[in-house]
């Protein structure tokens, strides 16, 4: 099915004025950021995710196989992830092409591949949610505060973070990963398995279980959080480990890179340049997901703190593409 699906794309979308994009974004995001673009430059753009190419919306599609065949041939032009780790991976199998990007010093330089391969824009964090009923009572510094806080044993079943099927979540252990070693990484899997947290199907599912109080802490995305806070229900959004001796709030961009083998080479490049504009971050910081944008150019108000803001993890993507595999296999 994918074989065929694939082959009518490339006979349907094989002149220059068109983009055929894969994303792990929800399209009902970025479908109406790409009808402005076509507006603007007459290029069409075919929107692909995960459950266009064999995979499952929410469910974690490996990227590699859903963006190049087996000979590395490029399916799409151009990917737009939703975290930074899986991008690295294609980095290292040489698959993303090398691109001079437009006024790449307005952005966060931390959030960008040195060497051009790919670049970061509209981060969410990755933060602690709380059920705020059974925490009202105590002092807010002896709230959880910290992730070490999943593996406490005064938590023990009432935890809670999404498994393998979250690209977030893996890319959040991989970075630990990268940033304590492998040994203290496995370390710190088993405490949690051993301290009964809560391994759900989706990143929405967490947040969803703090709300509903059947969890007292999730580890989620700042969205998923954030969606909560907004909707009324009895949470507090806590950004994590931010005490001098800790390693501070992750920070995940969205990340766009070209395929090495684009078809649509220029059309690509054209709305990879469109994606970096001021307009397209402030859209998607005004939106659902209350994206933190990392252009400095951006003046809307972010409802998520940024990593200007508080203590972020500082981490090396490319370090952490390394260990993705040994975390995915050893979640359920």
């Amino acid at each position: 099915m994918l074989a065929v699906g694939l082959g009518l794309w490339g006979c349907q979308w094989r002149g220059s004025d068109r983009v055929v994009v894969y994303t792990t974004l929800d399209k009902a995001l970025v479908e109406p950021l790409f009808r402005k673009f076509t507006e603007k430059t007459a290029v069409e753009v075919l929107c692909l995710g995960p459950e266009d190419v064999g995979g499952h919306p929410g469910g974690r599609t490996e990227l590699r196989q859903a963006v190049a065949d087996e000979q590395g041939r490029a399916i799409c032009d151009l990917v737009w992830h939703a975290e930074p780790v899986q991008m690295a991976r294609l980095q290292q199998e040489n698959l993303l092409a090398a691109y001079h990007w437009p006024d790449t010093q307005r952005f966060s330089q931390w959030a960008k591949s040195p060497d051009g391969r790919w670049h970061g824009l509209a981060a969410r964090a990755r933060v602690l949610l709380l059920y705020s009923p059974a925490f009202q009572d105590q002092p807010s510094d002896q709230l959880p505060s910290s992730i070490l806080d999943l593996a406490s044993a005064k938590y023990r079943g009432k935890a809670a973070m999404a498994g393998r099927q979250s690209d977030t979540a893996v890319a959040q252990l991989a970075c630990l990963f990268a940033l304590w070693g492998p040994q203290r990484g496995q370390e710190f899997l088993r405490q949690l398995r051993e301290n009964g947290v809560q391994f759900l199907a989706s990143e929405a599912d967490v947040a969803r279980q703090v709300a509903e109080g059947h969890c007292l802490v999730g580890l989620t995305d700042s969205d998923q959080a954030i969606r909560q806070v907004e909707q009324g229900s009895p949470v507090l959004l806590v950004y994590p480990d931010q005490r001098e001796d800790q390693p501070g709030c992750l920070f995940l961009p969205t990340t766009i890179g070209i395929l090495r083998r684009a078809q649509h080479l220029r059309a690509a490049q054209e709305l990879a340049n469109y994606l970096l504009t001021p307009e397209v971050e402030t859209l998607l910081t005004h939106g659902p997901a209350a994206h933190v944008p990392l252009n400095y150019e951006v003046t809307a108000f972010s409802r998520i703190r940024g990593p200007d803001d508080i203590k972020a993890m500082k981490v090396d993507f490319l370090s952490a593409a390394g260990y993705w595999d040994a975390v995915a296999s050893s979640l359920p």
